[in-house]
Order: structure tokens, then sequence, then C-alpha cells
């Protein structure tokens, strides 16, 4: 069709052309709702499988958390017996260790009562003072050992240095407030320091000096009450190490025990065996049955978004045609400009009107009126 038949046509070709824009727009229309059909489908799609995935794992995980706890409830059920039940053997191992110290040691312990007794009577008849008969006098006046000698070092440094520091602090806080000489301190300190040896020179000569002989004899029936304690030490010692708990008779308490770690070994196993299952047997059955509950939904909207593709790759294709239509036909003689809706049916309207029988002329008058 030449350009200048084209200008001549009469306002048939107009209508064609109308025509095939309005069913271009149309199409375009139908294209872009498909698209968003086609868009929330593949959402819906992706959303049905999160969830089928989401059901599956949350599933799997609590019917498997639902199994553990069952066996994790009996093992720790049985763990409390267990512990309470070592308690009571303790307990009674304890009972019975106490009672076999206390036979093994009754000859030791009843020498001691009777050198203390003796010693008591020996200060008695003696008429010494009872305060010689003391611990805290012998570690004073006749140390013995290397535990009264170190507690005598700990006493000296306590009267003649901790003492003496102490009187100085209060002195500075309430006599002496307002400053003194150091000096002063220092008199002060030792004149607490000689009171001191005077004082214990003065018990010295009136009790280990007066009855040296009464003291000595209490030194040695003390020794002997030492040695008696360490004898005691050892035998406690060595009961208290001793692995043997067959002299103890608790053999009823060890089979109970024994029973209760077998039942918690069955119930190990058991827990094992039942997650085993689970992995290999009853997991795929649970995932079987919320996937056939779930997936034909997936299926069917898959089926719809296939149908889409096909409607979206026909409608692509037939718009490509009449876009092609349009240009070759009437964009090429028309222009882009008029080739719309509106402007097409203004120039239809002109006309209709008469007042061009060519669309040559109907394009004249439609710029000379806009």
């Amino acid at each position: 069709m030449g350009s200048e038949n084209v200008f001549q046509e009469n306002q048939e070709y107009l209508i064609k052309a109308k025509e095939l824009v309005t069913a271009i727009d149309d199409m375009q229309d139908n294209l872009d709702q498909a698209r968003v059909s086609q868009k929330k489908t593949t959402r819906s799609i992706a959303q049905e499988e999160k969830n089928l995935s989401e059901e599956i794992n949350s599933t799997l995980k609590n019917r498997k958390n639902e199994i553990e706890d069952g066996y994790d409830e009996q093992l720790t059920a049985n763990g409390a017996k267990i512990r309470q039940l070592v308690s009571r053997k303790d307990k009674k191992k304890n009972e019975r260790m106490g009672s076999r110290i206390e036979s093994e040691t009754a000859d030791l312990n009843e020498s001691n009562r009777q050198l203390r007794l003796q010693a008591k009577e020996l200060y008695k008849q003696n008429h010494v003072p009872g305060f010689c008969n003391t611990g805290f006098f012998y570690c004073m006046f006749c140390p013995s050992g290397a535990g009264e000698v170190f507690n005598l070092l700990l006493l000296i440094i306590a009267f003649c240095g901790c003492l003496p520091a102490l009187v100085c602090a209060v002195l500075s806080y309430t006599l002496y407030s307002t400053g003194v000489h150091i000096l002063a301190y220092v008199v002060i300190a030792l004149s607490i320091i000689v009171v001191e040896f005077v004082i214990y020179f003065i018990l010295f000569n009136a009790t280990k000096v007066k009855y040296l002989d009464v003291i000595k004899e209490g030194r040695k029936l003390r020794n002997k009450v030492r040695a008696n304690n360490k004898q005691i030490k050892v035998i406690r010692n060595s009961i208290t190490r001793d692995k043997d708990e067959s002299v103890y008779n608790l053999g009823k308490y060890d089979e109970k025990i024994k029973e209760l770690e077998a039942e918690r070994e069955e119930i190990s196993n058991r827990k094992m065996e039942a997650v085993k299952v689970f992995e290999n047997d009853t997991k795929q059955v649970i995932t079987n049955e919320i996937t056939s509950r779930r997936q034909p939904k997936i299926d069917e909207l898959k089926a719809e978004l296939r149908v889409l593709d096909e409607k979206i790759n026909s409608m692509e294709s037939d718009l490509s045609d009449m876009q092609t239509h349009l240009t070759d036909g009437y964009v090429t003689f028309l222009g882009r400009d008029l080739c719309t809706e509106e402007k097409l049916s203004d120039l239809i309207n002109i006309m209709v009107e008469g007042q061009a029988s060519t669309v040559s002329g109907a394009i004249e008058i439609y710029k000379e009126e806009s």
C-alpha cells in the first residue's frame, strides 16, 4: 500500500487502526494482569514449600525431643535413686567406720583417760595449781615438740609485738590524739614488754621452779598422751584409707546399686535404639505423611503456574505480532504520536462529521484545531 493511497483512504482505515491500538492496549493490560498472577503464584509456591519444610523440620524435632525426653526422665529418676542409695551407703559406712575406729582405739583412749586422771591426781596430791596442768602452761614454761615450740613463738609474737602495737594504736586515737613524739611509743612498748617478762618470771618461779618434779612428771604423762594420740591418728588414717569395704557389711547396697546401674545401661540402650529407629524409619514416615498432605496444593499451584507461563508466552507472541502490524501498517504512515486511541477517535469524528473525506484531510484539520 503506497503512502499516497494511505492518505487518500477513508475513515475505515482509521477505524481499523483504532481497533488495532485498542486491541494492543487490551492485550497489554491482560498481559500485565497475567504477569501479576504469575508472580503471586510463584510466591505462593515458595511459601507453601517453605511451610512444608518448616512443618517437617519442626515435627521431626519435636517427635525426637519427645522420645529423648521420655528416656531422659527415666535416666534422671534412675540417677536420683543411685545417688540416694550411694548417700545411704556412705552414711552407713561412716557410721560403721566410726565404730571400727572407736573399737580399735578403745585401749589407747582408755589409756589417755587414765593418764589424764593420773596427772590430775598428781597435781592435787602435791597441791599444785590446776593452771599448771594445762596445755597453755606447758607451752609457755615447758614446751616439748615442734608443735608446742611453734605455738610458743606465736605467743611471743602476740605478747611482745601485737599487744604493744595495739596499746600504742589505742593511745594515738585517745590520750595522744593531739600528737606525741615517736620515742614515747617506743618507751610504752618496751615498758609493756618488760612488764610481761616480769610477770613471766614471777609465774616461772612460782610454778615451775617450785614444783619442778611434779611439772616434769606431768610432762612425761603428757608425752605419753601425745604418743597415744599419734597412734590413734595412724589407726584412724589407716582405717579411713582402707579401700576394702567388706568389713562394713555393705553388700546389699552394692547389689542394689549394680541393679540400678544395669537398669540405667538398659535405658540408655533403649534410648539409642529408639532414636535409631526414628532416624531410619519413623522420620521418613512422618515426612511422607506431611508431604502427602501438603504436596497436592503445591502441585496444583505449579500446574497453575505452567498454564500462566504458557498463556504469557502466547500473549507476548501475539502482542509482538500486533505491535509489528501497527508499526508496519499505521505508525509508518501516521506517526507514533497519532497512533493513540484518543487521537484516532478525533480523526474519525472529523471524517464522520464530513469535515474531511480523506485521512490526509482529517490530519490537516486536526492539526489546525490543535
